[in-house]
């Protein structure tokens, strides 16, 4: 109907003039009738005219009427007017209406919507008027969160039909600082979210961001705050996308999964189905099996299986040239501070077979109490390891010999292999003596990598600290559970606090830092 009207107007030609800045502003009412808050109104009619050209986006699905009606109105738009006509029969009397219209006004040009604009009457003659406001903040940066969707439902409210998708009875629209104040409410307890809805369909879509508490409140004088988080996308299907084994019967398989899947990978060899050695390393899957090298490649299919379901791909040959001289994939830096282990990551699992083969050097002088590993410890693995209690500020080396490693398909002696690294001198290292005062739970103290559970106030000592500035955080566990949680709106379970100083500790070398950080909400954000 809007289409064909303003085909009816186009003889005016009305276009957007060519070059300047892009038009962000939203289209502004300029005059509502009737006038919102009108009482003793049973209306047949809404016109609303903007200060620019017009259209409607999804108009239907975008309105939300508190209480809902049982037929949707009729709409037209004529230029910079919009018009919806209803049944005034279907108003129940000494009720208080509400309409939000989300983003189903847009101008013309540039699909700017029409802000948080709402209008509202009374069939009778008192006009609802509790109110509740609140703020949205996001739980990592304390900032206000703008621009989300708030939508609050009447209790009783079940949540399965919240995210299910039943409409708000409610809705309001945080501001630049993450404010939001939602009117025209009648007495009573509602629950409520707020969400990035990015497809505008008024319900949480995995992976848009959300904040949410359980709560009932009252409509009146309440002020919520409310943590808000991001959520994970949704898991895409699991299936292999690739599968490649090379001529020693090693297969690398590109198999996206979670990183705490229990999986279980299968060959399929000639009708025979056997499992098989594997790791796991992101997205990849390295695969072996002595079948492998033997049976024909059109013969070879790999089973993928976890708790719900499997996938089987088709082994295709690689193209991959197989050399004698095996570097690592991944090594340890090559200077840090002293470690009590090293390891260096091949392309395939890794053997110790000449122990007296591997030389180990401090400065060139060589050591006998190093311990190495492999695969002939335990299951298959890509990983050699150096068990060795390093010192400052010394040369390390090792002088792989050949013989002294076999790599699983390998059927010649690998090269020498020369692996060096270097570690700092002690008064490269700073420290931190960090003193925590009001925690307001048991939680975790975050210092870069490290993570360190408290119960409460403490001070806590870190030495061997690099040079450079530090990321301090504390997450909250404050539901007690010992899993610091994002928010799960599935599992109505809201985000749990994270806090972070204003400034970061420096750390410089060979000094003491002592930091005192104080975890009070109001600090905290200040």
């Amino acid at each position: 109907m809007a289409f064909v009207v303003l085909l009816a107007v186009g003889c005016a030609q009305v276009s957007a003039p060519t070059g300047g800045p892009k038009d962000e502003t939203p289209p502004v009412p300029v005059r509502i009738e009737p006038p919102s808050e009108s009482v003793n109104l049973r209306p047949e009619r809404l016109t609303m005219e903007f200060d620019e050209y017009v259209v409607l986006r999804n108009a239907n699905q975008q309105l939300v009427v508190s209480p809902p009606l049982a037929r949707n109105p009729e709409w037209r738009v004529r230029g910079k007017a919009v018009e919806l006509a209803f049944d005034p029969e279907a108003f129940e009397a000494n009720r208080t209406y509400v309409f939000a219209f989300g983003d189903a006004i847009v101008d013309l040009h540039e699909s700017n919507p029409a802000s948080d604009l709402k209008w509202a009457f009374a069939t009778g003659a008192e006009l609802d008027t509790l109110r509740v406001a609140g703020n949205v903040v996001d739980r990592m940066t304390r900032a206000g969160k703008p621009d989300l969707r708030v939508m609050l439902y009447q209790m009783p409210a079940a949540w399965d039909s919240i995210w299910a998708g039943r409409r708000p009875d409610a809705l309001g629209q945080t501001d630049a600082s993450g404010n939001f104040s939602i009117g025209y409410l009648s007495p009573g307890d509602f629950v409520g979210i707020a969400l990035e809805d990015e497809n505008g369909n008024y319900r949480w879509d995995e992976g848009e961001y959300v904040a949410l508490d359980t709560t009932r409140f009252a409509a009146g004088d309440t002020v919520l705050q409310w943590l808000g988080d991001a959520t994970e996308e949704a898991e895409p299907p699991r299936r292999i996308s690739s599968c490649r084994v090379d001529s020693t019967g090693m297969a690398r398989v590109l198999a996206p999964a979670p990183d705490d899947l229990e999986e279980i990978w299968n060959s399929l060899v000639s009708g025979t189905i056997e499992p098989v050695q594997f790791e796991r390393d992101g997205d990849s899957v390295f695969v072996w099996c002595d079948a492998f090298a033997a049976a024909p490649i059109e013969e070879i299919q790999l089973i993928w299986a976890w708790e719900t379901d499997a996938d089987t791909a088709q082994a295709r040959p690689s193209r991959a040239a197989i050399g004698s001289f095996f570097r690592p994939r991944t090594m340890p830096p090559l200077k840090s501070a002293p470690e009590s282990r090293r390891a260096w990551k091949f392309d395939r699992a890794v053997f110790v077979e000449g122990a007296d083969s591997l030389l180990v050097f401090q400065d060139s002088i060589a050591i006998e109490n190093a311990v190495f590993s492999g695969s002939e410890a335990g299951p298959l693995t890509r990983t050699l390891t150096l068990g060795l209690n390093e010192e400052f500020e010394a040369n390390y080396s090792i002088m792989c010999l050949p013989g002294a490693l076999r790599f699983q398909g390998q059927h010649t002696d690998q090269d020498t292999l020369v692996l060096n690294w270097k570690t700092h001198a002690a008064n490269h290292f700073g420290a931190l003596v960090l003193s925590l005062t009001d925690v307001p739970g048991a939680g975790w103290v975050r210092l870069d990598d490290e993570r360190l559970r408290i119960e409460g106030d403490t001070t806590l000592a870190f030495e061997q600290v690099p040079p450079g500035s530090l990321f301090l955080g504390y997450e909250w566990d404050a539901n007690g559970d010992s899993i610091w949680q994002m928010v799960d709106p599935g599992a109505l379970q809201s985000a749990e606090p994270y806090f972070y100083p204003v400034e970061q500790p420096n750390i410089r070398s060979n000094w003491l830092i002592e930091w005192d950080w104080s975890l009070s909400i109001k600090s905290s954000e200040e």
